[in-house]
């Protein structure tokens, strides 16, 4: 008797995992995975929208930070390659747009914030080839405003500041440390809101919405394979 019950359960175990396995294979009929082109096209439209809110990216950190971002992305499954052709025309794309996005956070580039001090000079007027007697006795003078050595000209590198604070970020979310989070957050926006200021917000909103809509396509189900009349 125990034998015929071991028997029937092991069958009904075998039964629902292979139901469950027919249900990873066969996709769901409400929802088919979107073809890799609209992942491109979305991901094309918002590289021109980002293009033109922030310009093009000037620090190597930020091709550093995107290849990195972007082997992790792909070697941990968060974003899914697509099949085909399609494959490398996203994976550079994707790269571009984390450039951008990069930008957007250690953006801040190279400030001078002293550059508006400087000291009136008096200095004398040349004077010209045939100068008239009054010239000739009485020089003419002009009041200038001349940058103060080693302290107008002095600069700080903005994305260095914003890169320290957003590592210091990252390793307070690796570690769950929430305070030091919040505070390295709260200083790293600080930091970055005069740069934020000189962004076209009117093409950033647009880049900040299609942008995630293409990597929301990208990070679902696996893309459908191409038929043949798409390679043609």
């Amino acid at each position: 008797m125990d034998n015929l019950n071991t028997i029937d359960v092991e069958r009904r175990v075998q039964a629902i995992e292979e139901r469950l396995n027919r249900m990873e294979v066969k996709p769901s009929a409400g929802f088919s995975s979107p073809h890799p082109a609209w992942a491109f096209i979305l991901s094309a439209v918002s590289l021109i929208l980002g293009y033109m809110a922030l310009g093009h990216p000037q620090h190597y950190y930020h091709f550093l930070f995107s290849g990195l971002l972007l082997l992790l992305l792909y070697h941990r499954g968060f974003l899914h390659t697509a099949e085909g052709h399609w494959r490398w025309p996203q994976v550079v794309l994707n790269f571009l747009l984390l450039c951008l996005f990069f930008k957007f956070l250690i953006g801040g580039g190279i400030t001078y914030p002293f550059d508006w001090l400087k000291l009136p000079v008096l200095t004398k007027t040349p004077l010209p080839a045939h100068p008239s007697w009054y010239s000739s006795f009485i020089p003419d003078y002009t009041l200038q405003w001349q940058a103060i050595p080693k302290i107008s000209d002095w600069s700080i590198d903005i994305t260095k500041i914003q890169t320290i604070f957003l590592l210091a970020t990252f390793v307070g979310v690796l570690f769950r440390f929430e305070p030091f989070t919040s505070i390295t957050a709260m200083t790293l926006l600080i930091i970055s809101v005069p740069a934020y200021l000189h962004y076209n917000w009117d093409w950033m909103v647009l880049f900040l919405i299609f942008g995630s809509i293409s990597l929301y396509i990208q990070s679902g189900s696996r893309f459908i394979p191409m038929k043949q009349s798409d390679a043609m």
